[in-house]
């Protein structure tokens, strides 16, 4: 079965003879630039992996770091590197053996791995307005105001100082959104207040959000 890669790489040279190299292994390549820059349509497709050529990692972490990093942390990931005096396109990825290569990588890493779709896996900090709760009502006592401490296309952590546990239901209407539907969403962990010295608060999934608050949220995470 044929598998697609993410390859991101400034234009030139280097990114030729990478996508040359990738694409005679049988791998469908698409090939970026900048995840910031990058459209929605290559943005929702599913990869079974990440290859970003070094240099290019480098240029764009100042501007795109917690994009980079959000990225790599969900996929398989290898860094390559062009010799340029040889043409030699050298791979390094966690748990490589000695003399790996870029072959090795697809055929080890990623044809086993299941396709994710990349929108979804980005993050941002963005400190969205919120009214929380514990029921769908909104009720005075099940209420508090609070703020996003992160968000993806797929939950987000919310502040929150009050009792929650793993598979309880949080419904939480955002006030920049235009759409204020109530969102539903599933609490998957809770940090509590004086942990780590960390914010507290609670990690949802979306179970329930309408399609124009969803792509709401996903444009804000392309600004």
């Amino acid at each position: 079965m044929g598998i697609r890669v993410l390859l991101i790489a400034r234009e030139g040279e280097a990114r030729e003879k990478y996508q040359e190299a990738i694409t005679g292994l049988g791998v469908e390549v698409v090939a970026v630039s900048s995840l910031k820059k990058t459209d929605s349509a290559r943005m929702d497709l599913s990869y079974q992996g990440v290859i970003i050529d070094m240099r290019t990692k480098i240029e764009i972490l100042k501007d795109e770091n917690e994009l980079v990093y959000t990225a790599l942390r969900k996929f398989p990931v290898a860094h390559l590197n062009l010799k340029s005096k040889t043409g030699e396109i050298r791979v390094f990825y966690p748990g490589q053996k000695a003399g790996a290569t870029l072959d090795d990588f697809v055929n080890r890493e990623c044809r086993p791995f299941t396709p994710r779709i990349l929108s979804f896996c980005l993050r941002k900090q963005i400190h969205f307005n919120v009214i929380l709760s514990k029921n769908k009502e909104f009720s005075d006592e099940h209420r508090e105001k609070t703020v996003t401490v992160d968000i993806s296309g797929g939950g987000c952590f919310v502040f929150s100082v009050r009792d929650w546990k793993p598979g309880d239901l949080a419904w939480l209407s955002i006030k920049e959104l235009h759409d204020n539907t109530p969102i539903c969403g599933l609490v998957r962990w809770c940090r509590e207040w004086g942990e780590r010295m960390q914010a507290p608060g609670i990690g949802l999934k979306f179970k329930e959000i309408t399609e124009s608050q969803a792509k709401e949220i996903y444009d804000s995470l392309r600004l």
